[in-house]
């Protein structure tokens, strides 16, 4: 049929995207869809040494997920690695996070603050736990859901660089579960500018890079 991409070209947006060039990322009801893996994904690289470098925690029994950051000169944030793990203590997760970031001068691991909280079972909060594990560094993250979902879209965020539409936030390739999941974040029913807790499964990379 000779008409069949006129037609498509006429559909709606997110159809138009899906049935014509293939991103079946978009969907209704996505929480960002200016995500998407062509203005966003990137092949790694070496990054150079002198970027700065930090990361993201969000821990949880049923999912650790830390990512690791480098800043270039002109502000490009790019996600360069992560740790995508489920079932791990927290000194297991220390350990894991240990590795992830050897040989990189991390500067700092923005973490969920509930980490502070004194665990009854231990008497210990999950921060001093980690600390006698050997990792270091961590320090609270700003909480504030709104606000922080609010500067993940300013990143995300396409600007024109006198060479053409980049964003802000780059992802490496390699960062498998981060890039499949931000797309798959729904809005809250309840507040528009929150982010579903549900499905629970796809809510802690995106919680991570959140912090």
């Amino acid at each position: 049929d000779p008409d069949y991409v006129k037609r498509l070209e006429l559909l709606p947006e997110n159809e138009r995207k899906a049935l014509l060039l293939g991103d079946w990322d978009i969907f209704e009801g996505q929480f960002f869809p200016e995500f998407s893996r062509e203005k966003h994904e990137i092949a790694p690289f070496p990054l150079p040494q002198y970027y700065k470098r930090f990361a993201s925690l969000d821990y949880g029994l049923d999912m650790t997920a830390c990512l690791l950051y480098a800043v270039s000169e002109r502000g490009e944030v790019y996600v360069f690695r992560e740790l995508y793990e489920s079932g791990l203590t927290l000194s297991e997760a220390a350990q894991k996070i240990l590795k992830l970031t050897e040989n990189e001068n991390i500067s700092y691991i923005a973490a969920s603050p509930d980490l502070w909280n004194r665990r009854q079972d231990t008497g210990f909060s999950g921060v001093e736990i980690m600390t006698r594990s050997g990792l270091s560094g961590l320090m609270k993250a700003d909480d504030r859901r709104v606000i922080g979902w609010r500067n993940v879209r300013e990143y995300l965020k396409p600007e024109n660089d006198g060479a053409g539409e980049k964003s802000k936030l780059r992802i490496f390739s390699s960062c498998l579960n981060l890039i499949k999941n931000i797309p798959l974040l729904i809005h809250d029913d309840k507040n528009p500018e929150d982010a579903s807790d549900n499905p629970h499964e796809v809510t802690h990379a995106p919680e991570s890079l959140r912090y």
